[in-house]
């Protein structure tokens, strides 16, 4: 399910134009929007504002519904005081909107919204103010509609992080200083908080019996295994896929990332990938390897409610399909699975004892994206391909993804210091992630 906001709307007019026309369509705009938005609480001033003091209540009432949006309807050309007002008032993204000039049969033109809104777009830039974004149309137009989804998608992304709390167990892996945070940056560009869980902590957790032999058996109707599978090393990971249950309700948790090696094989027994796999199609996301970044850009694809997600590696170019492998050691949902390969559990590296999972992904659209901060900036590399159909050919999850001029592109960004790993989500989000980027002033590559 997409995350809920609360969005705040107003108009604004001059009565030297059709004021009383610029009314009816915002009238019927606002029931168009509260009939077609999805999880938003639509907070309408009912009145159209003409001169800056009538705001004041307009202010009192977005404060107190806590709007995470607000949209300026331009019902007519206006004062420009009017935006300014609310700019400098809510601390919060806008959407300036235009709407198309009625018939006028030789009149003058009875709303001049385009200037309206062209003019408030002009004062807030010039005054400083970044977090504005432009739309122009009608609610029953298709376009329309699609670009204001994804501002308001961008919305419950942003919302979603600030709203986040992070349980980090152990620290990130072993050399991969690459996707090392500090702490007070990912509170000032997301306000996120990281909550720090010891391994040892997870290592001594010890659930019921009978907890464990339940999900025993659900793992084993899910996965196919053979006997390098011990009842032992199934025991550990649905001992483990109870751990995290645990963590998950008692703190609240809006996802977690765990250092996966090399302790885990070695102290616990076996590594925490099948667990991983078990638990994220109806828990919250998990990240490997202990990556933050990972993390957040997983909880930006939950909250536009895409729940098809797998944080990879990119382990291959194909030149001739044009297109990457997307791999990691065994670690995907198993929600996204392909439908026809054999879904295993593997032990095939760590001496026998990492215990993973194996299957082909689903072909299908997906967006791959990573949040990345180097250099004391954070930036955005977002992109679109097509997941396609794959044999299964090797150990761990892994699908192929069609993208245009794979091979450029995935020089490009690796030229650039991004981090390896990515997040693969099943959609079209793209231009979504490139409204946050806009609205969080972050460089998109």
């Amino acid at each position: 399910m997409k995350e809920k906001i609360n969005l705040g709307i107003v108009a604004f007019v001059r009565n030297t134009y059709d004021a009383q026309k610029g009314q009816e369509i915002y009238k019927q705009s606002l029931l168009d929007l509260e009939n077609t938005l999805d999880n938003v609480d639509l907070f309408g001033w009912q009145n159209v504002v003409e001169y800056p003091d009538e705001l004041e209540e307009v202010l009192t009432s977005f404060k107190e519904h806590n709007v995470d949006g607000v949209v300026l309807l331009s019902a007519t050309f206006h004062l420009g005081q009017l935006a300014l007002k609310i700019a400098k008032n809510i601390n919060k993204p806008f959407l300036i909107w235009a709407l198309p000039e009625p018939s006028y049969h030789g009149e003058r033109l009875r709303l001049n919204s385009l200037v309206g809104a062209h003019l408030d777009c002009s004062n807030l830039y010039k005054s400083g103010f970044d977090n504005f974004e432009f739309i122009y149309g009608e609610t029953k137009d298709p376009d329309f509609k699609n670009k204001l989804n994804n501002w308001l998608d961008a919305l419950r992304i942003i919302k979603k992080w600030n709203n986040t709390k992070i349980g980090l167990i152990g620290n990130h892996a072993q050399g991969f200083y690459n996707i090392d945070v500090y702490e007070p940056e990912i509170i000032k560009e997301f306000g996120a908080e990281i909550d720090f869980i010891s391994l040892s902590n997870i290592f001594n957790f010890k659930a019921n019996t009978d907890e464990i032999k339940k999900e025993m058996n659900n793992l084993s109707g899910i996965y196919n295994h053979g006997e390098n599978m011990t009842d032992e090393r199934l025991e550990k990971v649905a001992n483990l896929y109870i751990c995290l249950k645990e963590l998950e309700k008692s703190n609240n948790y809006t996802a977690m990332a765990i250092r996966c090696w090399p302790e885990f094989a070695n102290s616990y027994g076996i590594s925490p990938c099948a667990s991983m796999s078990y638990f994220m199609p109806e828990h919250i996301p998990i990240a490997c390897e202990g990556d933050i970044e990972g993390t957040l850009g997983m909880i930006a694809y939950k909250a536009v409610g895409c729940n098809e997600l797998f944080l990879a590696d990119i382990s291959q170019i194909f030149e001739k399909e044009d297109s990457l492998l997307f791999w990691h050691c065994g670690v995907a949902p198993y929600n996204l699975w392909d439908q026809k390969s054999e879904k295993t559990l593997d032990t095939y590296f760590a001496g026998g004892r990492g215990v993973t999972v194996g299957f082909v992904l689903k072909p299908g659209p997906v967006t791959i994206s990573r949040i990345d901060y180097a250099r004391g900036k954070t930036r955005l590399l977002t992109l679109e391909g097509e997941a396609l159909p794959t044999e299964k050919e090797l150990k761990g999850t892994y699908v192929k993804v069609k993208i245009p001029d794979a091979k450029n592109t995935f020089e490009k960004f690796v030229s650039q210091g991004v981090a390896h790993h990515v997040v693969l989500g099943y959609g079209r989000y793209k231009k979504t992630f490139e409204k946050v980027a806009k609205l969080k002033n972050w460089e998109i590559l």
